[in-house]
């Protein structure tokens, strides 16, 4: 298991953590969706920047 494999898990929990929290938050409390639209944005960067690594790290190109 490299290093690549383990930083992109961790990066793609962080991206699905950020995602949850960004639609609780901004979906049932505040009231400011450019705030909302720029955490979801941080979220699926992070994880689809997570999900590269670990297809890299994996041996899957």
């Amino acid at each position: 298991m490299s290093y690549a494999f383990v930083l992109g898990k961790i990066l793609e929990v962080a991206g699905m953590l950020t995602l949850g929290v960004a639609l609780f938050v901004y979906g049932f409390g505040e009231q400011d969706m450019d705030a909302e639209l720029g955490w979801l944005l941080i979220g699926a960067v992070l994880f689809l920047v997570g999900y590269t690594l670990e297809r890299r790290g994996a041996g899957g190109g």
